[in-house]
């Protein structure tokens, strides 16, 4: 007799595995806000808070096969959120030195990744191991953000994943006028943000879209 359950369905996973591992994947995106708008400087919660998350997220996506039902779901959903997070940070870093170049606009859009290295590093922003350390921490916020995403909308969908880039942006206005000392009025700065992404979230939606409903 033919099964009546869909290939397509989803384990349960459940809400406390949601919050644990969303408040986890969004420790890199915190530190932000806490270096800009708290006392915690990224020099500290870079190291003791950002990286024990980095390492223990991993160990949980390596170690799903040997775990019970529901925490081989949320390591699943925390994997294909982080490919499609990983994805659409590539396209996200495409996209905006092209349209530096096409539309014209003076604002560097990496300018942000020497300076996060600064933060972490204490070395000058020109230091190579400072860029390569800022790069490296954009990267995670890219992966980091699409784990969230993969967590709480397990379906995924383009729209949805470019809704979830319009919120980080919205963070983006909020934080990165202060830390990189430009005007919410610059154009390249709305434009490279908004359409960065909301590609990045419609790469990232589309992966989980197509992936993470086969898990």
């Amino acid at each position: 007799m033919a099964s009546t359950t869909s290939p397509r369905a989803q384990k349960p996973i459940k809400g406390w595995q949601i919050a644990f591992g969303t408040l986890l994947a969004s420790s890199s995106g915190a530190a932000i806000l806490a270096h800009v708008f708290g006392p915690l400087p990224m020099s500290f919660t870079v190291p003791f808070v950002v990286m024990p998350t980095v390492f223990f997220l991993i160990a949980v996506i390596m170690l799903k096969n040997k775990l019970h039902q529901q925490f081989h779901a949320a390591a699943t959903a925390l994997l294909v959120g982080a490919i499609g997070g990983f994805l659409g940070t590539i396209v996200y870093d495409i996209s905006r030195p092209l349209l530096k170049v096409v539309l014209g606009f003076k604002l560097n859009p990496f300018a942000a990744l020497p300076i996060f290295g600064s933060l972490m590093t204490g070395r000058p922003e020109t230091d190579r191991i400072a860029i390569v350390a800022g790069w490296l921490y954009h990267i995670w916020n890219g992966i980091s953000f699409g784990m969230m995403f993969g967590l709480v909308r397990r379906r995924g969908g383009p729209v949805l994943g470019a809704l979830w880039g319009f919120v980080l942006q919205c963070l983006m206005f909020a934080s990165y006028p202060k830390l990189l000392h430009v005007r919410m009025q610059d154009p390249g700065f709305i434009t490279m943000g908004l359409t960065g992404h909301a590609l990045w979230g419609g790469v990232l939606g589309w992966y989980v879209q197509n992936k993470g409903s086969k898990s």
